[in-house]
Parts: C-alpha cells; structure tokens; sequence
C-alpha cells in the first residue's frame, strides 16, 4: 500500500570505487569536542541500539522495542545524542502527498543526492538510455519542474532520511567524510529494517520480502572490531586477527565490511568480533579508551577457534590433502583499486532467523556445483603450468622466426620430414598451370607440466586459392564435435578414468594426394627460377588433405578393432571383456580414454608402429583447452587463449566489467558509422566464437555480434570490445565436470519471441547437463519468423529435442546408455500443451513437422516436458541480456567457477 522508494540501491560508489584516507589518523570534519556525548561503557542498552539502527528517533525505536525484536530493553533518555543534535535539523513541511500505490514497486520516487564534497560518478535521468529502459519496459516517466523539488517530495524526504542518518553515523563515531558513501550503504541497510506508520508498524523489509528481518546482526557504524586474518596471512606465530573499523555489511554476502587502515585493506568477514563501545578512530584521542597498542595484544580468535566447514580461507571441509591439479586452501582475492583489497568470505551457515524468499527461489535438485569447488583455486603445480604457457611466444612470420636458433633448427627439422617421406619434387611450372603459395605457421608443443615440449614449424599449403574441379575435389572430412569432447570429459570424470593426450607428427603427410598441385618452393628451399613443387602428399592447408589423412587414420584404427560412431565419425570405440576404449580424433590430436588401462597402453604400441606419434602424457592442453584434474572432476578453461585475443586487440585501457552486453541493448545494421577496414572485428568475433567451447557465458553476446560480421560498424565494434572487457575480469573462469555427477540427461529450452529488431525473429536458447556438468549448448537466431511466443518456444523445443537424441545416442556408443526419458524444462505451458495434443488445427499446422518430431519423442519416452518457471529457466541465459544480479545467478547455474592462477 505504499511506495519504497529507500530499498532501491543509493547512487554511491561502488566498492571497487571506495576511496579511504591515507592514514589511520584522520580525522573527522568537525572540530567539536564530542567525547561526553560519545557512546562509551556506561550508556544504556538503548542508546546502544539507538546507534545500530543509525540513529533512529525515539519514538520508532520505542515502537521497535514494544514488539520483543530487540530483547528485553528499557526506554531511556536519548535527547542527548551528537550525532542527531549535529546531523539532523527541521523545516517547514508541504502538502502532504495523496500518491499510493496498491503494490511494492508500482509506484517508485527516485531522485539523486548532491553535490558530495567527495567526488564520485552521477547522472540524473537524462540519457538517452534511460529514457529507451523505461519506453521498452512500459514504464511512464514523470518529472519534476525545474527548482522545485517539492513535487518529487517523496523522493527528496527519503534524501534528507538517508543523509541525516548517514551524518550521524559518520559524526558520532568521529569516521572521516572520505566514508560517506559505506555510511549510505549502512543508513539505508538500517532504514529498510525500521517500522514504519505508513506501513501499519511493518518496515519495508517486512513489506517486500514478508517476513521479520534479523535484528541480532546489526552493529555499531565506525566501532572498533577484530576480523579473523585470511589463513595465507598469518603464521604460527603471527597474530591471528587484525584491528579494523567497521564500516557496514556485505551486499551478496552475509559478512561485515571491515576496513584496516594501516594495510589498507577492507575485509568482508563473518569472523569479526565487535568492541561497539570503543569508536576505532577515537583510539588515539580518548584516554578513556584502550589504545591501539594496547588493543594489538587481545586476540578473540583463541587457538581452538580454527573454522573449517563454513570458511572460505580454510581447507577444504573433507580435510583432505591438496590433489594435483585442485584444491581449495584459500580464497580468491578480489583486486580493488588501489589502497583497497577485497578478501571475501564464504557464506555462513544458516542464520536463526529464515531468509526472505530469493526473487529466483532455487528448485529441488541437485547442486550444479560441487562444495569443495566453489572458492577452489588452482594448484601450485597447475598455476605453474599456466604460467609457463602464457609465457610462450610464437612468432608470426618467418622473418621473425629466422632469427632464433631454435626456430631455424624446427624449421630444419620438417623440411628434412618432408623430404623423408617424398612429399614433393622440385619441376618446372607447367604451361596453364598455376602454383599455390605456402607459409610458415609456428607453435610450442608443452609438455603436461608446462614446459616445453619441442619448438613446431608447420610448413602449410595457401589452399584458400585452390580452384574446384582443378587441383581439388571432396574435402569433407570428419572431427571430433565439442560437445563430443565435453561429454567425454564428463563420462570419463564420473568413471574415474585417466585421459591420455597423444599427437601425430607431420599426420597430413600420411595422406595420398590424388590431384595433380603445384605449389610456390616455401622460404628456405632452393630452387631454380621457374621451378615449383609438385606436390605428392597432402600438404597441411591443402582443402583435400583432411580428408586424404581422415581416411588413412580410420582405415588403420578400423583395422586394431575399434568401430566408428554413427553419431560423431571421429569418435572410434572398442568393447572387449577386459573393457571399454574411446578414441576422440580432432584433426592430428586425440585423447584416449577408458577403463581397459592394458589395452590404452597396447594401442599406443600399435599406432607409433604405423605413425610417427607422441604422447603427451595426461590431458593438460587440448585445442587450446587447459584442463585441471583431481579426484572431485574436471576444469576446462582457456585463459591463455583469452590472454592472445586481448592481446590482439590491442585495448588502450584496463576496464573490466560484469556482463558482456548491456541489459537490454538492441542492436542493428544501421547503427554507427561503418568500419573503415573491418578485418579486425572479423577476426575478433571468430575467436570469440571458438572461445565459447569453454565460456557458454558469452554465448549469446557472440550470437549477437557475429550477425554483423558483413558490415560491422562502431557501435558492433564497441559491443565487441565491451565482451572483452567482461573476459578480462574473468579470465579464468573455469567449466566443472564434478566426478559426483551422475549420468542422466538434464535440458532447459527457451526462446526469446520477435527479439530482434531487424526482421522480429525469435532466438532459440538450450543448454544441456549430464548429471551436473554442462555438455551442450547453443544460442541461435531461428530461420522463420514466428507469429506467438508459443511458436517460438515449439521451435527451440524442436532443436532441443533434436540434440537430446544425439547426446542419448552418442551416450549409448561410450557406455552410458540412458533407460530414462530425459526431462526438457520449458517454461511456456502452451508449448507443453500442443506437445500432448495430437489434433492439429489452424494455430499449429505451419509448424506442424516440429509438433510431429517433439511430439514422436515424447509419446516414446525419450523425453518429458516438465513445466518450470521463467525466473529459474537456465536457458533464458542464452536469449537475451540481463541484469548483472541476474546474469550471474544463471552462470552460477552452469557449474562455471570463478578460478584464480594463485
């Protein structure tokens, strides 16, 4: 029945914008000599809440107390406190406002405070952007005239609310104006927990989220306390807490935000022990208080205090050992602008009091996270292997390469493989014939602990100028699917099996070239004037040469027993009484994995027989991929590919941010001013599009950008360079495969209807789990328009559908067949509807091959069409743009982890 404008986020800086003096002794912008009126020992329990609660009158703390939230506690004389003699003052009111409204958030007043003596980012609603937010979403957009803000006076009354009680917080407790903004933050934390009259004695916590909140966790602003020190911190003999002003409470974390002075360093820790009676920054001028020496010598965190189960700078909860590649000993420490570092905590157990309901309530089942991996970082031995990878530099040219030793001696080394194995001879150019060109390509084989492995120069064919019908006919040839190797990774998690990487040297040259090619002699061959090379194997960069090698390999694995996938040709099988083998092939790199251990190593014997092969040893670096193992599963990510496209794009500038795409953007041809060479976009957007083998996150921001690849302009480069920025602040975001995963299929399907603004087509979005690890994914404009939204969600219904079946095949070739029909979430009950309905009519016949197909599937029990809810459907991550709560909500459920090197 009322308006709350107050629960809305206030427009301060964000904690990454925190700014802190530069010492410990500051002091505060008055010169008033406060310390009679200071909350010390002797003060009444009233008077104690009446600071938690900042400041708060007495007649609402009065009300606050009659209702037994605050325990037992006597009414006292308050009249007498600084901080609201100096903060707070009265005027003349207005006309009383006769605006309500019958629902939380129907009705917001907002407005923006300022100036602040301290600067900080602002606006005042009037972009552009804001504007179109509020066109797109129905939102009627009302003004105040100018100079007078008595027609927005809800809005200015919740200002003046906010910044009384923020003065006295930061007044009563001596803390320096540089914390204004933590002591907004707190303000409007206190305030949201206040009774109300206008809310029939509730306050606007109670209103929104119904239930009572809990008092017991409210603390005096600007007191001293002791925060337990991170675990990497301190040694056995260091002091095991640090002594800190408290400057507010965590926002996503159930924590307070504690900040040191002397190193500079905010904390946000639910191991704090408060002296609420002792202002920090009064320490050096009240002698009536204990001093900061004398302080540095209490340690409430006594030696039998160890927290391990709910402690993210503990060891992991089991007590187990560190494991090779993951463990999880400390947490991730979140870079500030300087003088601030982050080091959050883990969640704490739950609270005495129930929570209020999540806006997006978690359904029953299974985590998609294992508990062990949520603040997991890397180990000492993987973190080393990523470094000596992001080390390497490979040279692009041959000019470059000539002038290292070790490139010259590998370039030595495949002229003399090409000659070993007859790959040319040296003719005079034919009359009408034409030669291709040639090129140096350069690559680090590593090892599996990150050292180098062996210096690779590939001498590779300019096939792009090949002519059909001339020098080349087929070129199909069969590779492994990504979401073959994901989902091999995750069997393979689950089942305890080691994963071999192994690599065939020079493998194009085992092909037969059945065309007659010429080709340019490369840099580093002598010839005569007019002569050319007449190729007679398939070179590497020739179109055929695939498929010349894809032959050659699968006739001779064929022939060792193994069968060929009907559902991925590059994946080869073979089932004995001693076990299961597979066998993924991605061009010249395969891994191999399964339970028959003898029979791995036996088949290694019997391919470097006929093959010149390497092992790799276990998979470490596939495709790009760096993969992380322990016994709890499997991390896939690709930091150091991410490190080569910022690179290559050459950012001037060291922003990161929380999204790839802003909420709601839109994006269309004609937006901005074409690009005068748009090669780099080109090439970005193509390396975004591999990078989301491991990052589902930026699926859909790579969708939208890559539909622009003919003609992008700047606004579509400014959209790219924005999801390079999100990369940069998660570079090593990590995809789990947890070993506690089961075996069954999982989907989520969703479409976004008439989303773009170009030709209004629908989006589909889909993502797939076996067990808890996510194997397949897609975000994809679809080919038709659609005339309802349930057209459109039958029409990702349809694609899900379609890659279901694969997987439960492709399943059923590595051992995993699936008896159970596979759930499919759709959130759309009409959708559900037509899927059961087997009568046709008007509204359905122009889609009606797609009902026939899901249809099928469903009356046969391959899949079932569970209802749920739009706010806890996974896939609506790879429809459309979300708010940053939002976004990281979803990715939070694709088992992505936020991993650091260190």
């Amino acid at each position: 029945m009322i308006s709350l404008p107050h629960l809305m986020s206030p427009s301060i800086p964000s904690s990454d914008m925190l700014k802190v003096p530069d010492t410990a002794a500051s002091t505060s912008t008055s010169t008033i000599d406060l310390s009679s009126f200071r909350l010390n020992l002797s003060s009444s329990k009233f008077y104690l809440w009446h600071s938690r609660l900042g400041h708060v009158s007495a007649s609402r703390l009065k009300y606050l107390a009659s209702t037994g939230a605050l325990g037992k506690l006597q009414v006292n004389d308050i009249s007498d406190c600084c901080g609201c003699k100096l903060a707070k003052f009265s005027a003349l009111p207005f006309n009383k406002s006769v605006s309500v409204s019958k629902a939380p958030f129907d009705l917001v007043h907002s407005d923006v405070w300022g100036p602040s003596p301290i600067l900080t980012k602002g606006g005042e609603y009037t972009s552009n952007k804001f504007s179109e937010l509020l066109a797109y979403d129905g939102t009627i957009h009302q003004t105040s005239c100018t100079d007078t803000p008595q027609q927005n006076g809800v809005a200015e009354r919740k200002h003046r609310h906010i910044v009384e009680t923020a003065r006295s917080l930061l007044l009563s407790a001596s803390v320096p104006c540089e914390f204004w903004g933590e002591a907004i933050r707190t303000a409007v934390h206190a305030i949201n927990r206040i009774p109300s009259s206008f809310t029939s004695g509730l306050s606007p916590f109670e209103k929104l989220y119904g239930s009572t909140p809990d008092y017991s966790s409210l603390k005096v602003f600007g007191s001293t306390c002791f925060v337990l020190r991170p675990q990497v911190e301190r040694n056995k003999l260091s002091p095991r807490s640090t002594i800190c002003v408290f400057l507010g409470y965590g926002e996503g974390q159930k924590g307070y935000r504690c900040y040191d002075p002397s190193s500079k360093k905010l904390y946000v820790s639910r191991h704090v022990v408060f002296l609420e009676h002792i202002h920090f920054f009064s320490l050096s001028s009240d002698s009536n208080t204990p001093s900061m020496s004398e302080l540095t010598n209490i340690d409430p965190f006594g030696i039998d205090d160890d927290i391990s189960s709910d402690c993210n700078f503990e060891n992991c909860r089991d007590g187990t050992s560190a494991t090779p590649d993951t463990y999880v000993p400390s947490a991730p420490t979140i870079t500030q602008q300087p003088p601030v570092t982050v080091v959050p905590t883990a969640p704490p157990p739950t609270p005495p009091l129930p929570p209020p309901p999540s806006r997006y309530p978690l359904r029953d089942r299974k985590s998609t996270q294992l508990p062990d991996f949520v603040y997991s970082t890397y180990s000492a031995s993987f973190a080393s292997f990523l470094t000596c990878v992001h080390s390497l530099f490979e040279p692009s040219s041959y000019k470059e390469a000539i002038l290292d030793p070790l490139w010259r001696k590998a370039m030595d080394e495949e002229l003399a493989a090409l000659h070993k194995t007859d790959t040319w001879d040296i003719v005079p150019l034919p009359p009408g014939k034409r030669a291709i060109g040639s090129r140096w390509v350069y690559k680090i084989k590593t090892k599996f602990d990150g050292s180098v492995e062996r210096y690779k120069a590939r001498l590779v064919a300019k096939g792009f100028s090949q002519q059909y019908g001339i020098d080349y006919e087929e070129t199909f040839a069969p590779m492994a699917k990504m979401t073959t190797i994901r989902t091999l990774i995750a069997v393979a998690s689950v089942r305890q099996w080691h994963i071999s990487q192994m690599d065939v040297k020079n493998a194009f040259l085992n092909g037969d070239l059945q065309e007659e090619v010429y080709m340019v002699p490369p840099a580093g061959v002598s010839h005569n004037q007019g002569e050319v090379c007449k190729l007679k194997k398939a070179l590497y960069g020739l179109k055929q040469a695939p498929r010349a090698w894809f032959e050659k390999f699968s006739a001779v694995i064929i022939s060792l027993k193994f069968s060929s996938s009907d559902y991925d040709s590059a994946l080869f099988v073979r089932t004995t009484s001693h076990g299961r083998i597979i066998l993924s092939l991605y061009v010249d790199d395969m891994i191999i994995t399964g339970d028959d251990v003898d029979g791995i190593d036996e088949l290694k014997i019997q391919l470097a027989k006929i093959f010149e092969m390497k092992d790799l040893g276990p998979l470490r670096y596939f495709l790009g991929i760096e993969v992380a193992y322990s016994p709890r599963g499997y991390l896939l990510s690709q930091s150091k590919y991410i490190a080569n496209i910022l690179e290559q794009a050459r950012l001037s500038d060291t922003r990161a941010v929380d999204s790839p795409l802003e909420l709601n953007v839109k994006y269309v041809p004609s937006n901005g001013v074409p690009l005068s060479d748009p090669t780099l976009y080109r090439t970005l957007v193509g390396s975004l599009v591999y990078l989301t083998i491991t990052r589902p996150d930026i699926a859909y921001a790579v969708h939208v950008v890559s539909q622009f690849v003919v003609s992008p302009t700047t606004v579509h480069w400014a959209a790219v360079l924005r999801i390079l920025r999100y990369l940069r602040g998660t570079q090593f975001q990590s995809l789990l495969f947890p070993s506690s995963s089961s075996l069954e299929l999982r989907a989520y399907s969703d479409a976004d209807w008439a989303g773009d603004p170009t030709d209004r087509k629908s989006t589909t979005g889909f993502c797939i789990f076996l067990g808890d690890s996510l194997i397949s994914w897609k975000s994809k404009k679809q080919d038709i328009v659609s005339r309802s939204s349930t057209e459109a969600e039958y029409r990702a219904m349809a694609s899900t559908t379609t890659e279901i079946v694969w997987l439960r095949w492709l399943l059923s070739d590595m051992g995993g067949a699936l008896s159970e029909p596979t759930p499919m979430y759709c959130d759309n009950k009409s959708a559900i509807q037509i899927a059961h309905n087997s009568v046709f009519h008007e509204r359905t016949k122009h889609i009606e091959i797609d009902c026939h197909f899901t249809r099928h599937h469903l009356q046969h029990g391959t899949i079932t069409l569970p209802f749920i809810s739009s706010s806890l459907q996974i896939a609506d991550l790879f429809t459309k743009t979300h708010s940053i709560k939002r976004f990281r909500f979803l990715i939070d459920k694709l088992s992505m982890l936020p991993i650091t090197a260190s």
